[in-house]
């Protein structure tokens, strides 16, 4: 199940839709993608209201459209260090997935602080599922060779975004040295990140606001056991605790990460719980989100021995976000939620959702432009 833009509807897209008509599941028509929902709000911070959904479901994608593109692609070799391979599935194609998300395949030179070259392939992004009737996921892969890092990279084609509550339902496993990344970019210091460190215990995992070391600060000049913390507040490291329990979970296991950001404000919740608020660091522009899985042989990820790979996998990704630029004062007639719902492509009507909102009245608000309606599946 996958909700694009409304309005850029290709012909795929719509045979697609159609051939989902004929099944026995229920299917979503182009315009009931929500109530009637004009503003929605996300776990954490109730007073934030947003105008963009989107809801990226890659479980049902085991169909005949794309069965033939669910083999795990082979790893990349020493040969391969050019980050020139081809897309792994006309999922990731424009008109598809690709107008939405767009995989990388730039480089990165090594350096004293990052010992390690680093070549991102479209190889590394990809389609899988764990047995031949399992839900489908999508894969972010790295692995170690001889002379470079082999990495991925999935960049959202909007830049644009401006305060947004993203949700990943994520598992990452593999060997130490890597790290698995959710998070807004503009530049390093304007970043807000989601962070699994194969490197660390099971349990934990990292939220941090950019920059982590002071403008005055190069990573050459600081000691190795403190690069990229020398600001404490930049990096928090975070429990993670099993669904509807105080068990301690682990990121190897499927776990819904939320980071939600607001003026002023960043929020981290795992599993629907909020686990840290933080003021330092918040960014204050448009920016785009990205999920990456990387390693350079710096101190944050560390060093992955030689043969080693790790993956992030990724079932659905949820957003509610808003866009720079717009004009505001428009009306809030609807107010919808994404929490605690029965399908997180249908957003429900808050309760108690009895008054009219105007849009610029809510601090924490800032204008988007649209309800993505039209379902992929």
């Amino acid at each position: 199940m996958f909700l694009p833009r409304a309005g850029h509807i290709p012909l795929l897209l719509l045979l697609a839709f159609t051939l989902h008509l004929c099944s026995a599941a229920p299917p979503l028509s182009p315009t009931s993608a929500g109530p009637g929902c004009s503003c929605y709000r996300a776990a954490g911070n109730e007073k934030a209201l947003f105008l963009h959904h989107q809801f990226f479901d890659f479980r049902p994608l085991g169909n005949e459209t794309f069965a033939s593109n669910l083999t795990v692609p082979a790893t990349i070799d020493d040969s391969q260090d050019g980050g020139i391979e081809p897309l792994t599935s006309p999922f990731f194609d424009k008109g598809l997935f690709g107008d939405y998300f767009t995989p990388a395949s730039w480089t990165k030179n090594a350096s004293d602080s990052a010992p390690v070259f680093m070549v991102n392939s479209h190889q590394n992004v990809y389609l899988g599922r764990d047995a031949s009737d399992a839900p489908v996921h999508l894969t972010l892969r790295t692995n170690r060779l001889s002379s470079f890092q082999s990495a991925s990279d999935l960049q959202t084609t909007e830049t644009a975004y401006l305060h947004a509550s993203i949700r990943i339902r994520a598992r990452v496993a593999g060997s130490p040295g890597a790290c698995a990344g959710m998070f807004t970019y503009l530049t390093d210091d304007q970043e807000s990140d989601i962070e699994i460190l194969t490197r660390d215990d099971h349990s934990t995992i990292r939220a941090t606001n950019q920059p982590g070391l002071p403008p005055a600060v190069t990573l050459p000049q600081m000691p190795a056991q403190i690069q990229c913390q020398i600001i404490p507040d930049a990096s928090t490291p975070i429990t993670i605790s099993k669904s509807g329990s105080s068990a301690i979970g682990s990121w190897t296991e499927w776990n819904e990460y939320q980071l939600n950001w607001l003026p002023g404000q960043s929020e981290w919740l795992i599993n629907g719980v909020s686990k840290l608020n933080k003021t330092y660091g918040v960014p204050t522009q448009p920016s785009n989100f990205q999920l990456k899985m990387w390693s350079d042989g710096s101190s944050w990820p560390g060093n992955m021995t030689v043969g080693g790979l790790a993956t992030l996998d990724i079932e659905w990704i949820d957003m509610v976000y808003n866009i720079s630029g717009e004009a505001s004062g428009a009306t809030c007639q609807k107010t919808c939620t994404i929490d605690n719902i029965a399908n997180n492509a249908v957003p429900q009507i808050s309760r108690g959702n009895t008054h009219t909102a105007r849009i610029g009245s809510v601090p924490t608000l800032v204008l988007g432009t649209f309800l993505a309606s039209i379902l992929l599946f």
